[in-house]
């Protein structure tokens, strides 16, 4: 008996770059994924003034807000991003981000600690980003990538941590302050030291 030679079967073109097309997705959301959970150090460019008038003031947490919010506002002017950070029973960073097209809002939450230099750092607890899942790293590492920081605010997004160099800010050559008593319970109370640098 002689076989039959089959015809070869012809390529389908389509389910070839299909799944082409399928492979291309997966490997660029691996990478996303490695590139936007890498921890990010964003260090304070700021340098602290070494002569100094010093003045002790006390603030509670309503003064302490209008304070955040008039630094914030600066290092925001003509930025599109927006972002506030409010004490409460907690330190608070908000603002709103968007994910697969859609506006979400986010709430990472801190304690604060006074270091010995007059700083204050701030250590992530809990993160809310709507109903989703994200990894506080995760957002932190956006937040740094993505949002204009004042120069005197470091953060470490592999340790978790802000911190607020008070005694950096204007470079030296303005008023700054340094840390030295935060309570949070009640209406709160903050001692802080005014530094007005001496000409």
């Amino acid at each position: 008996m002689q076989r039959q030679k089959t015809a070869p079967t012809p390529r389908n073109w389509w389910k070839m770059s299909f799944l082409g097309l399928i492979g291309l997705l997966i490997i660029g959301f691996v990478i996303f994924i490695v590139m936007a959970t890498r921890p990010v150090k964003v260090a304070a460019t700021a340098t602290a003034s070494a002569d100094t008038t010093n003045i002790d003031v006390t603030l509670n947490k309503k003064q302490v807000n209008a304070l955040a919010d008039y630094y914030v506002d600066k290092s925001l002017k003509n930025q599109s991003m927006k972002y506030r950070f409010q004490v409460a029973d907690r330190a608070m960073l908000t603002g709103s981000t968007e994910v697969l097209g859609a506006h979400v809002n986010f709430s990472l939450l801190f304690k604060p600690t006074v270091l010995p230099s007059g700083d204050v750092q701030l250590k992530a607890q809990k993160l809310s980003i709507g109903a989703l899942p994200v990894p506080v790293s995760f957002v932190m590492n956006y937040i740094a990538k993505n949002y204009p920081l004042p120069k005197w605010v470091a953060m470490d997004s592999g340790q978790k941590t802000m911190t607020l160099h008070l005694t950096a800010i204007g470079n030296g050559k303005k008023l700054s302050y340094a840390a030295k008593t935060i309570d949070l319970s009640g209406k709160g109370k903050f001692v802080f030291q005014a530094r007005i640098p001496q000409n």
